[in-house]
């Protein structure tokens, strides 16, 4: 959520600075891993940003087909023959742009690709970026203010929304929880205690219930619990 809001925050500074916006798709002539397609564009962007002062977002999009595409918003005009001519040498093909007309939309459009649940090898991939010379919004600008949060961030021992917002550095008295899954753990139950105190005791007759055998947990639809021949 917090690399959503980043993304969507850096374009609208963008659209801030020049009201028009300009949407790219870069697509590799053949299909290369993820390792590979990033080096070609990491190649590709770097000769961009010297030759033509190529600036804006990147998102980036797993196609079942046609491995990587590389989505692009920029809020200048660029010359499309000369973008072309720089990317045959890095082995992008196909390249389309046009006028963004609907801002909004096409943010939506993008954040899908950025909301879609991860496979295994986009898990350590930066799903998107900002380059070039454009005011942008990092991820760790980000705060996010809603109870949960405000229970796991006193559970890992940092500062409130109000006094980090403020630059207020509030001194340790104790060491909070440093494993993130396990403070989220906590802050779950502590905000479902906060408007349901009797959640523990129901899941400790619960789970004292399950491991006595006296819940059956198994689905009526199940492959085991199906007919033979019925499907």
């Amino acid at each position: 959520m917090k690399s959503r809001s980043a993304f969507e925050f850096t374009v609208w500074k963008m659209l801030r600075q020049n009201r028009k916006l300009y949407f790219w798709t870069f697509t590799l002539r053949e299909v290369h891993s993820l390792t590979e397609a990033m080096q070609f564009w990491n190649e590709f962007l770097t000769l961009l940003k010297r030759k033509v002062q190529f600036r804006g977002v990147r998102v980036l999009e797993l196609h079942e087909e046609h491995g990587c595409h590389f989505h692009v918003i920029t809020n200048e005009r660029f010359r499309i023959e000369e973008v072309l001519a720089l990317g045959k040498r890095y082995g992008f093909g196909r390249t389309n742009v046009k006028r963004v007309t609907d801002a909004a939309q096409a943010v939506s459009y993008l954040c899908k690709y950025l909301s879609k649940p991860r496979v295994r090898c986009l898990r350590r991939a930066r799903l998107w970026s900002a380059f070039g010379k454009i005011e942008r919004t990092r991820v760790r600008d980000v705060l996010v203010d809603t109870p949960k949060v405000r229970l796991l961030r006193r559970i890992m021992g940092k500062p409130s929304v109000e006094d980090e917002l403020n630059g207020i550095q509030s001194a340790k008295i104790w060491r909070g929880e440093l494993n993130f899954g396990r403070a989220l753990q906590k802050a779950e139950i502590a905000y479902l205690l906060s408007f349901d105190p009797e959640y523990l005791e129901r899941q400790q007759i619960w789970q004292k219930a399950r491991f006595a055998g006296l819940l059956d947990l198994s689905h009526p639809w199940s492959m085991g619990n199906r007919p033979d021949g019925e499907t």
